[in-house]
């Protein structure tokens, strides 16, 4: 008898083909989620914390002056210049004073010839200090032009933007050997020029540097003890405490936030702007009279 082998032939069907092509998109598209929403939770983070260390460099840096400022009632010279200026997308303050700013070679700015600066002890002098909010400018545009950005107000100028949205911000603090403030306060609100001698001829430092980009709210307040003040045009007392309120937002978050956002919410802060606050008292030697 003819034996006839037959082979069994195992395989896949059609179905359970199917069926693990299936599993398999559901596990990858399962995988991608919790991936993709690990790396968003990983830029939410980041975010955050630059967002944290942007605000609290300046919060140190004017704390720091405001803890050093020099005033007195009876100089002209040494008095106290600030401006309220609420604007539909935040407050936007103005303040200036003097103060002792140290002024220790900068190590970026010292050839190889000049070793021996190094070795020079930190130096302290008096300078007249201002902080304000400008259009953020680029590096290249402030270097090559001898001129300031103007303070922010929220009303339009040519060329310039009134939203924010349109347009980034920055916090500036300027540094002048000049102790008048109307040449000071001048030099960037009105003139938009840097000066370069005082109003008796003699050459003066004058210095604008950027602290912080993305910012939407520059709120200072006054305390006298039993008061609170949005400015102080008070010529015969000075402040015992400051108040600082400054909030920051990213350029991505700037970028996807609407109209509406800014509308809804008080003062035009975003509602995702990291707002980071501080007081400073004044020191006893900044009440002369």
């Amino acid at each position: 008898m003819r034996n006839i082998i037959k082979n069994n032939e195992s395989g896949l069907t059609l179905v359970e083909m199917l069926t693990a092509v299936s599993v398999v998109i559901i596990l990858g598209g399962s995988s991608y989620a919790v991936f993709n929403t690990a790396i968003k939770s990983y830029h939410l983070t980041q975010s955050k914390l630059i967002q944290t260390q942007r605000t609290r460099v300046a919060l140190n840096k004017l704390s720091t002056d405001l803890s050093q400022m020099q005033a007195d009632t009876s100089d002209e010279m040494l008095t106290i210049f600030s401006e309220d200026l609420p604007t539909e997308s935040g407050e936007m303050d103005i303040i200036s004073f003097v103060t002792l700013v140290k002024t220790d070679p900068d190590p970026f700015h010292i050839t190889s010839g000049s070793v021996e600066t190094l070795t020079s002890p930190p130096l302290s002098d008096v300078r007249r200090v201002a902080y304000y909010i400008g259009p953020k400018i680029p590096f290249e545009e402030r270097q090559s032009v001898n001129t300031i950005p103007p303070p922010y107000t929220g009303v339009q100028q040519p060329g310039q933007a009134t939203t924010l949205q349109e347009e980034t911000l920055s916090l500036y603090r300027i540094v002048t050997t000049a102790l008048d403030p109307e040449l000071v306060v001048d030099a960037f609100m009105n003139s938009g020029t840097v000066p370069t001698v005082d109003e008796n001829g003699t050459p003066i430092d004058f210095t604008a540097v950027p602290l912080i980009d993305g910012i939407v709210n520059f709120d200072i307040k006054y305390f006298d003890g039993e008061s609170q003040y949005e400015t102080w045009n008070q010529t015969d007392a000075i402040p015992i405490a400051i108040s600082i309120l400054i909030s920051v937002i990213d350029e991505e978050k700037r970028q996807s936030s609407s109209p509406q956002t800014f509308a809804q919410t008080q003062g035009g802060i975003p509602p995702d702007a990291l707002t980071q606050s501080t007081m400073v008292f004044l020191p006893p030697s900044a009440a002369k009279e």
